[in-house]
């Protein structure tokens, strides 16, 4: 009996401790999830940020060095710069009738006297903390190592000074941007050190790279101030204009990694592309894009507004980057033919802008491609602007506006392709649209010939007929 009851306490005990386990289990699960939680957590704190979030950061940090150090007590080897002093004799250059000469100076002074966000991009930007050429050359210059002369302009506003003694004079690198990013980068780096890493500004192995030459250097304070009183040498270049800034980057940079034909055109019309931002188009410079960027698809590119310009003031869709960089340094033109047309194509480029292009975005929302067919540039916005010009040539703005209008018009009707992009695609298939004369030429001739009412839609089609049978303007 006792062996029974005992038999069956035990049977019980056994059937409690069974019931027990599935609690156990639930909560071995219950923990197991919470560790899962916690370490997805625990990654998404430590997610390494992405090249164009950490080179943000970078420049972020650099754009604002010089301010940062002087508030950190760097004042004393932060004194504003005074004139600059030349150095032996002048050399006199008979293709831009400017003036060079040497000069040295404190790092200290050099980073004031350039200003970073003016200059940071010429050529396309790198990822210096990863390239292995500018990552030797910062170490070089941590170890002390003497730096080649950087090339600087002495400039004002308006163009050229005479003097160095001038008092609105500004200063602009021909040659030495990414030697001065490297300067800025080694004094972060003796400074700010392992910091940067948990900043998230610089990768680890970034710092790993240059740490043996930093810590040699010493106390983070001390090593600074050397550094910032390192001896700095450069050329100067004064009584020069736009264009002779030009020539001299084109000719110093040109062994070196290319600036870009976009980049050079906006460098050398940065006073109409400044003067149209400030009316409110929406321009994206090439000349400031991040590794890794990409353009905003509903801003237009910097260097296609200014050949959207000059195809509308010559009405002439076949304007070309490499023309016009080449039109400017050999004639040293002004950034417009003729400076009463601004007023015009600002007047034009606002309507493409805030009606045409809005109009596009809504009749063409599902596809990307067609949505944004006016800020892709070449060819579209360059023939329609060319075809603008025609117009507003044969007549006046008056007439240009009420073209404009009866295009808009297209799009208040039911039709969900008003601007009869499937004819469109096939037309360029019929001009065998690799060439892009002939894109460009599509897109003018069929929006001129809707403007002027020879046709009462755009019959891209016709255009084409016209175009593969050799028809001209």
């Amino acid at each position: 009996m006792t062996d029974n009851q005992g038999g069956r306490k035990g049977s019980n005990e056994f059937v409690a401790r069974g019931s027990e386990t599935p609690d156990i289990a639930a909560s071995t699960r219950s923990v197991k999830r919470e560790l899962k939680t916690l370490r997805s957590q625990r990654d998404l704190r430590i997610k390494k940020p992405t090249r164009l979030e950490r080179t943000r950061k970078l420049h972020d940090v650099v754009v604002n060095l010089v301010q940062e150090l002087q508030s950190a007590g760097f004042a004393s080897v932060l004194s504003p710069p005074g004139p600059i002093t030349i150095m032996g004799p002048e050399v006199e250059d008979p293709k831009t009738q400017g003036k060079i000469g040497h000069t040295r100076e404190p790092l200290g002074s050099y980073i004031q006297r350039l200003s970073v966000e003016d200059n940071f991009f010429q050529r396309p930007p790198f990822d210096h903390m990863t390239d292995p050429i500018y990552r030797r050359l910062i170490r070089d210059f941590i170890d002390g190592a003497a730096m080649p002369e950087s090339k600087i302009a002495a400039l004002s506003r308006a163009g050229g000074v005479r003097s160095l003694d001038d008092g609105n004079i500004r200063f602009s690198i021909i040659d030495g941007l990414q030697r001065l990013y490297c300067f800025l980068i080694a004094i972060l780096l003796v400074w700010r050190r392992e910091q940067l890493v948990q900043d998230s500004v610089i990768p680890q192995e970034g710092w790993n790279f240059f740490a043996e030459s930093v810590k040699r250097l010493g106390e983070p304070e001390l090593a600074t101030e050397n550094l910032l009183q390192r001896v700095i040498r450069y050329e100067i270049f004064y009584a020069i204009g736009l264009a002779g800034l030009l020539h001299y980057m084109v000719t110093f940079n040109s062994s070196q990694r290319r600036m870009s034909l976009r980049v050079q055109l906006e460098i050398m019309k940065k006073p109409l592309i400044e003067h149209l931002k400030s009316e409110g188009i929406p321009i994206w410079e090439d000349i400031g894009r991040m590794p890794g960027e990409r353009r905003p698809q509903d801003r237009f590119l910097g260097s296609d507004i200014v050949l959207a310009t000059q195809a509308f003031i010559t009405h002439n869709a076949q304007v070309t980057t490499a023309v016009e960089t080449e039109r400017f340094l050999d004639e040293n033109q002004p950034y417009l033919d003729n400076i009463g047309d601004i007023s015009d194509i600002i007047r034009t480029l606002k309507r493409i802008s805030a009606e045409v292009h809005s109009k596009i975005t809504q009749a063409y929302e599902s596809n990307p491609n067609q949505r944004f067919l006016m800020m892709n540039g070449d060819p579209f916005l360059l023939g329609f602007v060319a075809a603008c010009g025609y117009v507003r040539s044969r007549g006046n703005m008056d007439i240009l506006d009420k073209a404009l209008d009866k295009l808009l018009q297209e799009f208040d009707r039911p039709d969900a392709d008003p601007l009869h992009i499937e004819s469109y695609q096939s037309a360029l298939d019929m001009i065998n649209a690799s060439r892009g004369k002939d894109a460009r030429r599509l897109v003018d001739d069929t929006f001129r010939r809707f403007f002027l009412g020879v046709t009462t839609e755009l019959d891209w089609l016709d255009t084409a007929d016209q175009i593969a049978g050799g028809v001209s303007h």
